[in-house]
């Protein structure tokens, strides 16, 4: 296993070391999800930052905006020099006139340059809480608990509401993701794909040709450790891109990958199986770097647009998504989605996971089955 390890580790250093490395395995790929994140709406997956200015400070006041704080809302105290994306300022006598029965006026201020779905969140939150804020204080005039303030509007609160409303899609209709919950898994898996193919492929093409890949033969290692030894470091470079892009997505981007780490780390591990694979064939296939190159460009280009990479899956007619399936991209990104986009965990991530190993294993099987021709 030391051995494996060591071959592997050593395609992770020529990787690393190459001064172009840095641009495409991270650069790159995070000033696409940028910029194709500005596209469709949606912040993917974060919340609506609201800031609250309260000058008005009474416990109504306060009530109020802890009824606006929620699932797609984060409220933030205002403070002084901090830039404001949206912001909604509580008049000074605020409490003292709702409760005189005053009408009081509420804007939400947007920087010009504010995400519209957000702020739609924000301004539904607002809206939200004002109808609840109103009916919690005809229930408390009626009550006679209107003098007891916060205790009160607190116990109304934590309530079991009286009536829900429950929403659901009929037919066969989805929604179809947008922004960043696009972007983000979009461009991962693609670049993945895209350098492990090429560098995973270049690397391999060098060391036929150079005969460094017949030395390591001839030294005290099996075919079967050097075989394996590709694999892994193909398997090593697309799981440190992996890792990369995915802090980068949750804290760059703040897009939630789910609420199942186990859901996504079998599907991770299973696409990152799946090019690694790929790329070993290609490699162990073609007989220079420029064919291993060219071929993964375009091989990459050609899996990414078709299996949902570049645009929703769900926006192209229903026989061009079953078809883009003979490609491992589209069951990646139909896990994603699953995950990210639609709130569900393993139970929809361990069919598209099972589908990318035998990629994968297939890739890899066929990668021996040429590499050991090439070396006979």
């Amino acid at each position: 296993m030391r051995k494996v390890l060591g071959l592997a580790l050593n395609d992770l250093r020529l990787t690393v070391r190459d001064k172009a490395s840095f641009f495409w395995l991270l650069a790159l790929p995070i000033g696409l999800m940028a910029f194709f994140g500005m596209f469709g709406g949606g912040g993917g997956g974060g919340k609506a930052r609201l800031t609250v200015v309260d000058e008005d400070g009474g416990w109504l006041a306060k009530s109020f905006v802890q009824q606006i704080a929620g699932q797609q809302v984060e409220v933030v105290p205002a403070k002084p020099g901090e830039a404001r994306v949206r912001t909604l300022v509580i008049p000074k006598g605020f409490t003292a006139n709702v409760l005189a029965g005053k009408q009081q006026m509420l804007a939400v201020v947007k920087d010009k340059d504010a995400d519209t779905g957000f702020s739609m969140a924000a301004e539904a939150a607002v809206l939200r809480a004002i109808t609840t804020t109103l009916a919690h204080l005809v229930e408390m005039k009626q009550t006679g608990t209107l003098a007891q303030g916060t205790p009160a509007f607190t116990a109304l609160s934590a309530r079991e509401p009286l009536v829900r409303l429950a929403v659901r899609q009929a037919g066969h209709g989805q929604a179809v993701p947008q922004g960043r919950q696009q972007s983000v898994p979009g461009i991962l898996t693609m670049t993945v794909l895209m350098m492990t193919v090429i560098y995973g492929g270049v690397f391999l093409t060098l060391e036929k040709s150079e005969g460094t890949l017949r030395r390591q033969l001839a030294g005290p290692v099996g075919r079967a450790h050097v075989f394996a030894g590709k694999l892994l470091g193909r398997v090593i470079i697309a799981g440190v891109q992996i890792v990369l892009l995915l802090v980068v997505g949750r804290f760059l981007f703040k897009v939630s990958f789910g609420h199942s780490p186990l859901a996504l780390a079998l599907l991770l591990s299973a696409y990152a199986f799946c090019v690694a694979g790929l790329a070993t064939l290609l490699g162990a296939v073609l007989k220079n770097p420029e064919q291993a190159s060219a071929l993964g460009w375009i091989a990459s280009m050609v899996m990414a647009a078709l299996g949902g990479c570049w645009w929703p899956s769900e926006v192209v007619p229903r026989w061009l998504w079953k078809a883009s399936h003979i490609f491992p991209t589209a069951w990646a990104m139909d896990a994603f989605h699953a995950l990210i986009s639609f709130g569900r965990g393993l139970e929809a991530v361990w069919l598209p996971a099972l589908v990318l190993f035998g990629f994968g294993a297939l890739f890899s099987l066929l990668g021996v089955r040429f590499l050991r021709a090439a070396l006979a």
